[in-house]
């Protein structure tokens, strides 16, 4: 009697928790974060902001939504491994991003016009919350 009465709470719980994931809650989680996180670097004022980096968006027409979340990631790995501003909002934002890009695509820097690092964060925090409504 006494085990079955401590294995029910934890069998809730773990129901709770797969139905969660089943239902497709760990988008809007992933998405919540990386907006927040979005949201804090953005308020910022510091000088890192003002780093160039890749305008990844100028892509062509067909490129996917996860290779321009990957090319967006390589940008901020660029930034939080050479400068020492900033480093645990980009690489946190860089890990969530890695869940929803895809694994391989590349940043041609000599073909690709520049940008700051805030109007990167600044568009990729429009597109995230577009997406968040959507989900």
């Amino acid at each position: 009697m006494g085990l079955t009465s401590q294995l029910i709470p934890v069998l809730v719980c773990l129901l709770a928790c797969t139905s969660h994931f089943v239902h497709g809650h760990k988008c809007d989680i992933t998405l919540e974060e990386i907006i927040k996180t979005l949201n804090i670097l953005t308020a910022r004022k510091n000088s890192c902001m003002e780093l160039p980096v890749a305008d990844v968006f100028a892509a062509p027409k067909n490129t996917t939504e996860k290779e321009t979340f990957c090319r967006a990631g390589i940008e901020l790995r660029r930034i939080y491994r050479s400068h020492t501003c900033l480093n645990r909002f980009l690489s946190g934002l860089d890990r969530n991003l890695s869940g929803l890009a895809s694994k391989i695509c590349s940043v041609n820097e000599a073909k690709t016009s520049t940008s700051t690092l805030k109007d990167l964060l600044e568009r990729l925090k429009t597109i995230m919350k577009e997406k968040y409504s959507k989900c």
